[in-house]
């Protein structure tokens, strides 16, 4: 991984080949004790395990493919849930077809290079949300 600091709060990181998304980007806030941001990018990938979150039964169903991926799009968010950073993103990948995989990203191995922009924010806490079994982020105000 290498990566550049714009300025306090906005970086550019880029990922090498064999590198995995989530787990650099986990390994990076922490090196850089950033705990909360949003990101997004876009690269190749040879690997990757998206899925789908069902609601009503709070449980993801996953898929993984191994073949050769654009990934067209990569959004996320950083957040912190109980002494832990979680990375959540979303990502969508399109084969040599052109045909769109796209989902909750678990994982992907990058097989050329991945490019993200990642901005930091204030901290940003989540809770466990027992209505939908996820996550969420916890603000003091509402509407």
């Amino acid at each position: 991984m290498h990566y550049q600091k714009i300025n306090w709060q906005n970086y550019i990181i880029r990922l090498a080949r064999g590198e995995r998304i989530i787990e650099s980007l986990k390994k990076f806030c922490q090196k850089e004790k950033i705990i909360s941001g949003f990101f997004y990018g876009l690269g190749a990938v040879d690997k990757v395990e998206i899925a789908h979150y069902d609601v009503s039964a709070k449980k993801y169903s996953s898929k993984k493919f191994n073949l050769a991926l654009e990934m067209v799009n990569l959004t996320g968010n950083i957040g912190f849930f109980k002494k832990e950073i979680i990375i959540h993103a979303h990502a969508s990948f399109a084969d040599k077809n052109m045909q769109v995989l796209a989902g909750h990203l678990v994982e992907a191995k990058i097989s050329g290079t991945a490019e993200i922009f990642l901005i930091k924010t204030k901290k940003l806490e989540k809770f466990f949300d027992q209505d939908t079994g996820l996550k969420l982020f916890s603000f003091k105000k509402s509407l």
